[in-house]
């Protein structure tokens, strides 16, 4: 089963819509079928905590085999290189806040001495790695429509300054920025679940120049996802 997961309502009615209809979103214990595919949804609420106990629940309770796609709105790091409404599949995600902080604004978990997880020589320290390569060989999706992919940032507080946004730029390589991928690509590492992550750009990370904002460009570039996903089953 594939379980599509978003931070709010709006990003998840957005992605469906046109496609689906959005009355599928109301109970989001049950799944549906879609193109020969059971698929399900979730809202895991916004930021890091409620999407990892959130989507926790869910596994608890769920006796399918999951892939799981987080779907939403980022900001990027550069409107060069992602403009606002462009979409971005994340290859790697990485949590800047755990750790001994060496600097203003991110910290180095190695300096603290634990690692977030430790499964034989499997360690997590503030990052991830994903993969789409199971999605394509076992879920049927595609991902051959354009799309850039970059380095995601997880924030429990999205930057406000150009100049946190340029530290973490520099430090991680990052190209976009949210709040919920880390700790759903986390929870799906730990069960050996699938994960992806693909977001629609809102807004230059940092700014609060609004003429470096698109949320509603953002909202429409997501119906794409949908479509892009599903274009080898057309």
């Amino acid at each position: 089963m594939i379980l599509f997961v978003a931070a709010t309502l709006r990003e998840m009615e957005s992605f469906i819509k046109g496609s689906l209809p959005v009355s599928m979103l109301r109970d989001y214990g049950s799944h549906q079928q879609y193109r020969g595919k059971k698929i399900s949804f979730l809202i895991c609420g916004v930021g890091p905590l409620n999407a990892a106990i959130n989507l926790e629940r869910y596994l608890e309770k769920c006796k399918h085999k999951l892939y799981v796609v987080n779907i939403g709105i980022a900001g990027s790091y550069d409107l060069q290189n992602l403009s606002l409404g462009s979409v971005c599949l994340a290859t790697q995600e990485i949590w800047p806040e755990y750790g001994v902080r060496t600097g203003s604004y991110f910290a180095q978990p190695e300096m603290l001495g634990f690692p977030l997880a430790r499964q034989g020589a499997d360690v997590v320290w503030n990052s991830l790695n994903l993969s789409k390569g199971p999605f394509i060989e076992e879920a049927g999706l595609d991902f051959d429509s354009g799309w850039h992919e970059g380095v995601s940032i997880t924030l429990a507080g999205i930057s406000s300054c150009p100049d946190h946004t340029g530290v973490l730029k520099a430090q991680f390589h990052a190209d976009m920025e949210n709040m919920e991928g880390f700790a759903l690509a986390y929870c799906c590492h730990l069960r050996s679940i699938p994960f992806i992550e693909i977001r629609s750009i809102s807004n230059l990370a940092g700014s609060r120049n609004k003429n470096e904002w698109d949320f509603k460009g953002a909202f429409e570039a997501l119906r794409t996802v949908w479509a892009g996903l599903w274009r080898k089953q057309h």
